[in-house]
């Protein structure tokens, strides 16, 4: 209103078409004081102290914050080369980038609506009147020329903020873009390092599975042997015929998902399955000397996940604000100036000046209950998307519980396979020594063997499982994003 007193008061003349035009914009600036529409209210996050029935037993009272680069905790170089080669190569992560650039783009084309449209448009016209109409520019003759040329520009302020609630609809699908980038990351990384570890895993019982067929066919032989003397029976040397064929058969099974494995990898890091990766053993990848571990109150701020649902949140609600805004009155400003004459080069004559500016006001009077059930249907997204973020919480703190839970009992079920496979490697050690000396057959050496290879392919694997719930704690926990820096316009924050 100071601007519009000191105009008033003939400090600036109104006698210009342009003045004219900035006076009704700076006013109506002036009413833009507030968004139509309910204000974001961040979801309130559940109200615990701990992600488990048995926080004492199960959740470290030590808060062990999770690094950008959180995969460089299992201590193995060529693991860390395959995780930084999948986030680089993978074509997801290019659609997810390819996404988020879309979406922060059409926060920007967005806010465009924010300043005035302008055009500029030149035209050349030739016309014949005829005789029986008269010349409709100065002269005799019914035939004549128009050049017109003009500057153009059109404002529709946003008094009532039904734009800016349409920007920050676009600015919360923008950043929730960022976290799904983010998320498909962190789930890159655990594939990664779940398929790198399974691989290792079934290397080494491919060999132990080798390892055992050959105890099996020597076992066979002294059985077939001992047959042939008549110390055993048919069913004995069938029993080991059985035995040999079990064993024989891990060996295919084994190598089929070692291959499927070496495939999955291939593609994860965005390989071709014939190109070769260079690949870790599994004595190189080490259970992370400190697992990660967060206050549940802060779980909402780390999981990619929730925070996508939470930026819906902020969405929806704004598009009730757009909502209603359709429903009041909408404003309109346009400005012409330019020249019209019978000649391009009469344009820039002071006499040929053509100018013009006209505002306008448009309200919905009846638009057979479309405006109003969108209004009902912005509302009722709202209600969805609270009822999506819920869930979305419900399940991510149900991924940590889980995750907790599988760490300590596969943790305990790991430390009984390898004390089984130290146990058998004992009898297995005794036997040889006593086999040597004489006082233990053949065929109780061979089953000794047999049985400490077994033991130990279940103790690799057992101790697989394990590395795999680490990997899932830090994916459960959101994984380490929130310390990696954002490439993000400022337009999307």
């Amino acid at each position: 209103m100071m601007i519009y007193r000191v105009i008033m008061k003939k400090k600036f003349p109104l006698q210009t078409p342009q003045l004219r035009i900035a006076l009704i914009a700076l006013l109506c600036a002036g009413l833009m004081s507030c968004a139509v529409g309910p204000d974001f209210k961040k979801p309130d996050a559940p109200k615990t102290n701990s992600f488990t029935r048995e926080p004492e037993a199960l959740e470290a009272a030590e808060i062990n914050p999770i690094e950008a680069d959180w995969w460089k905790a299992y201590g193995s170089s060529q693991l860390n080369a395959l995780v930084e080669l999948a986030l680089k190569n993978n074509p997801n992560v290019d659609v997810a980038i390819a996404n988020l650039k879309i979406a922060q783009q059409n926060v920007i084309a967005q806010q465009g609506f924010f300043f005035p449209q302008v055009g500029a448009g030149y035209s050349a016209l030739r016309q014949n009147s005829g005789a029986t109409l008269a010349p409709l520019v100065n002269g005799n003759t019914s035939v004549y020329g128009l050049q017109t040329a003009q500057l153009s520009v059109g404002f529709t302020p946003d008094i009532f903020g039904g734009n800016r609630r349409q920007v920050e609809s676009l600015k919360s699908i923008a950043n929730a873009q960022e976290y799904q980038l983010a998320a498909l990351q962190i789930t890159l990384a655990t594939n990664v390092i779940a398929a790198a570890v399974q691989e290792a895993v079934l290397r080494e019982q491919l060999g132990m599975a080798k390892e055992a067929v050959e105890s099996a066919r020597l076992q066979l032989e002294h059985s077939k042997k001992m047959a042939d003397l008549g110390y055993i029976s048919g069913v004995d040397l069938a029993n080991q015929e059985a035995v040999f064929a079990q064993a024989a058969g891990m060996v295919p099974v084994i190598k089929k998902m070692r291959e499927q494995a070496l495939d999955l990898l291939a593609v994860l890091c965005g390989q071709l399955p014939t190109q070769s990766l260079l690949l870790p053993n599994l004595d190189s990848i080490h259970i992370p000397a400190k697992l990660p571990n967060a206050l549940p109150s802060t779980l909402v701020e780390q999981r990619p996940d929730v925070r996508i649902a939470q930026e819906m949140v902020r969405a929806s609600n704004a598009q009730i604000g757009v909502a209603i805004a359709n429903m009041i009155p909408q404003f309109s400003i346009t400005g012409v100036i330019g020249g019209a004459a019978s000649s391009f080069t009469d344009l820039l004559n002071g006499a040929n000046n053509i100018w013009g500016i006209a505002g306008g006001i448009g309200q919905p009077l009846f638009a057979g209950g479309t405006l109003s059930a969108r209004k009902t249907a912005a509302e009722a997204g709202l209600e969805a998307s609270l009822a999506q973020y819920r869930s979305t919480v419900l399940t991510a703190f149900q991924n940590v519980a889980d995750t907790l839970y599988a760490i300590d009992n596969d943790g305990k079920l790991y430390q009984l396979a390898r004390d089984g496979e130290i146990a058998n490697q004992k009898v297995y050690t005794k036997t040889l020594a006593q086999f040597d000396k004489g006082y233990s057959s053949e065929p109780g050496l061979l089953a000794a063997k047999q049985q400490y290879l077994q033991a130990k392919m279940n103790a690799i694997q057992a101790y697989s499982v394990y590395l795999g719930d680490t990997a899932a704690l830090y994916q459960s926990l959101g994984g380490g994003w929130t310390a990696a820096k954002t490439n993000l316009p400022q337009s999307a924050q």
